[in-house]
Parts: C-alpha cells; structure tokens; sequence
C-alpha cells in the first residue's frame, strides 16, 4: 500500500474515480452516495464532469467488445442485435 504522505491519490481525486467506477457498473447508489461526498470535498462540478465522462467511455468501451464477442460467435450482424427488451 502506497504511503499516504507520497501518494497521488487524494481524498479528492479517491472519489473521481469512485464516481467514474459508479457509472461505469451502473450503479445509482454509489453514485449518490460518491456525488454527495466529493460535494462535501468541494469537487468542482467540472471535475466530476470529466468522471461521468471517463466512466462512461470505459463501459461503452467493455459492452461495446462484449457485443463484438458475441456477433463474432453467433455469426450475428449488428442489425440482427439491435431489438430491445423494453421496447
């Protein structure tokens, strides 16, 4: 574990991350519960911003190849995938 004193990894930017993470694995109480606190910090709206954004290009990313993966295995064109289960 890294020493506090020689670490990077401020309270402040512990909770950029946990936001980017929340969005990524879609999960609405973490978010809730990492916004309230990096507020608390007095995160800049910006900031957490540019977490959101970060967070969302990583699951964007990751269910992006997954649909590869699968298309690939099932010989499935990305038209073919397109149907919702809500709709």
């Amino acid at each position: 574990m890294a020493n506090d004193e020689t670490s990077l990894i401020s309270p402040q930017v512990k909770e950029l991350i946990a936001i980017g993470a929340a969005i990524a694995c879609n999960c609405e109480p973490c978010f809730k519960f990492h916004y309230d606190k990096s507020r608390k910090l007095g995160m800049s709206e910006g900031d957490m911003v540019k977490a959101v954004e970060t967070g969302r290009m990583v699951k964007e990313a990751s269910a992006s190849n997954i649909l590869d993966l699968a298309n690939k295995h099932l010989h499935l064109t990305p038209c073919e995938q397109k149907q919702s289960c809500c709709s």
